[in-house]
């Protein structure tokens, strides 16, 4: 045996107990055992660390095959934390996660300075908050940053920032020099499609709306980054040959025609209004029945349906999940933004096609760069 792969071997071991525990729900030693092909006295050893490490705890007695009942192994809520953190557009998102995924503590800032600097500095104000919540700040395992633009996760850079013009800036190891704990950069839509993974979706697009338009890719539980990470940007999809000039420098972006900035701007020219109005009060003009919220509220749908529609062709995904500002307005704009879609799509994609809102709401980015950290701390290894 090398040198050290006993040690790897352990490691491994206990990784794959600590899955198959998380998965499982409630979960014997010997099933453990059986599952994992491992000695029952290895995976009573291992469960004895998780136990003492606080990770682990004893519950319910299981059905006994002959014998004395089993005791059943869970997760332990309190036994670790993770820290997720969306910047998006207009706003930074925090969550505190529990061992079990469940939110502890959640904070919504919104941002009035895009800076750098400014995201980065109420960032660390809000962690160090977490950090004092808890009685015991060791036990956070991790943080996730979901970032709005181009971002490169395997360095931790964000690329390419349309809305707020960063430029390249090597954010993982910012963050490193600060806080000592494991760190995941990824792309805020991206950072949402893993919480849908974390509830047990394996095949779907998610689509984030408001200021921008993004998408992740996701087929069998992993998601598409694409050969420069890429892959998503359905917000800077061509969909008019003529239209507004985009936040990319392009003309004829979908985000030019459905984003929250386009539609109050189309709004308002309609209206020859100067004075500022919100993307609520064109909503509630909509439900209203008025003429001029109906005309641009439909107008974007309809471009927005004729971007998912290619997409759908392409890909042919089980689920189209809609996050962030319509998403808000499931009611009103779901039903019709679907009988958009099937007017545009084949009918092979549309058929049993789930199309829903994000499992976390406003939360999804934040929340899911959180399980981002725990997924990694829970993946099972070969």
């Amino acid at each position: 045996m090398e040198k050290g792969s006993f040690k790897n071997m352990k490691k491994r071991n206990r990784k794959n107990i600590l899955a198959l525990i998380k998965n499982e729900g409630g979960i014997s030693r010997a099933q453990i055992a059986e599952k994992l092909k491992i000695s029952r006295a290895t995976v009573t050893n291992l469960v004895k660390e998780l136990i003492n490490y606080g990770l682990v705890q004893e519950s319910d007695l299981g059905r006994s095959r002959g014998g004395r009942r089993p005791m059943l192994l869970n997760l332990k809520a309190d036994g670790a934390y993770s820290i997720g953190i969306e910047w998006g557009i207009d706003s930074i998102k925090t969550v505190l996660l529990n061992f079990k995924a469940d939110i502890i503590l959640d904070d919504q800032i919104q941002m009035d300075n895009n800076s750098f600097e400014e995201y980065k500095e109420v960032s660390f104000n809000l962690i160090k908050q977490y950090n004092k919540k808890l009685e015991d700040s060791s036990k956070i395992i991790g943080i996730g940053f979901g970032i709005h633009g181009l971002v490169n996760p395997e360095k931790g850079y964000s690329v390419f920032t349309p809305h707020f013009n960063w430029g390249e800036v090597d954010i993982k190891s910012i963050l490193a020099e600060k806080y000592n704990y494991p760190i995941f950069i990824d792309n805020d839509v991206r950072m949402m499609a893993a919480g849908e993974i974390w509830q047990g979706r394996d095949d779907f697009i998610f689509i984030n709306t408001g200021s921008g338009i993004g998408a992740a890719l996701v087929f069998k539980s992993k998601i598409h980054y694409g050969n420069n990470y890429a892959a998503g940007e359905l917000g800077h999809l061509k969909i008019a040959d003529d239209g507004p000039k985009c936040y990319c420098g392009k003309y004829g972006c979908l985000e030019s025609f459905a984003s929250k900035e386009s539609i109050i701007s189309s709004y308002q020219n309609l209206k020859n209004n100067e004075v500022k109005i919100s993307f609520s009060d064109i909503m509630i003009a909509y439900q209203a029945g008025e003429i001029e919220s109906n005309l641009v509220i439909n107008d974007a749908l309809k471009y927005f349906a004729r971007a998912i529609s290619v997409v759908l062709n392409i890909l042919n995904p089980e689920a189209v999940i809609i996050g962030g500002l319509f998403a808000e307005y499931e009611e009103l704009l779901l039903t019709k933004l679907y009988k958009k879609i099937k007017e545009d799509s084949l009918n092979q994609v549309i058929n049993n096609l789930d199309i829903t809102t994000a499992y976390y709401q406003n939360l999804a980015g934040a929340v899911g760069a959180a399980e981002k950290v725990l997924n990694d701390f829970f993946e099972m290894k070969n």
